[in-house]
C-alpha cells in the first residue's frame, strides 16, 4: 500500500510540475556513525558535493534506529558508491548502510 501511495503522489507530482521546472530525485537512506550536530554537519556538507544535489537532510531515528538522509537532486544516477566517496576519508567514521532513489518529482 505504501509503494501504491508513493506512486500515485508521484504521478500527480509530475503532472503539476510545469514544462519548465527541472524534474527532482529524492533519495533516502540510512547513515551509522552520527553521534552529534557535527557529525550531522559533515555528512550533510559532503553530500551537498555530489553533482546535482539541491539539498540534503540527516534526521535522527526517534525510535533510536540509524539516522535518515534524505538527498534531493536533479541527477538520477546518485549512487551509495558515490555518497562514501564524497565523504572522503570521513567514511572511516560515517557509514553510509543504504541510498535508494525513492521517487522523482
Amino acid at each position: 500500500m505504501k509503494h501504491l501511495l508513493t506512486l500515485v503522489l508521484s504521478l500527480i507530482t509530475l503532472a503539476t510540475c510545469t514544462a519548465g521546472d527541472p524534474v527532482k530525485f529524492v533519495y533516502q537512506g540510512e547513515v551509522a556513525g552520527i553521534m552529534c550536530i557535527h557529525c550531522t554537519n559533515k555528512v550533510e556538507a559532503a553530500m551537498k558535493k555530489l553533482p546535482d544535489v539541491q539539498s540534503v537532510k540527516v534526521t535522527r531515528d526517534e525510535k533510536g534506529g540509524l539516522p535518515k538522509l534524505e538527498i534531493i537532486a536533479t541527477n538520477a544516477k546518485i549512487t551509495r558508491e558515490d555518497a562514501v566517496k564524497a565523504l572522503g576519508d570521513d567514511a572511516k567514521m560515517y557509514d553510509i548502510r543504504s541510498l535508494n532513489l525513492v521517487k522523482a518529482h
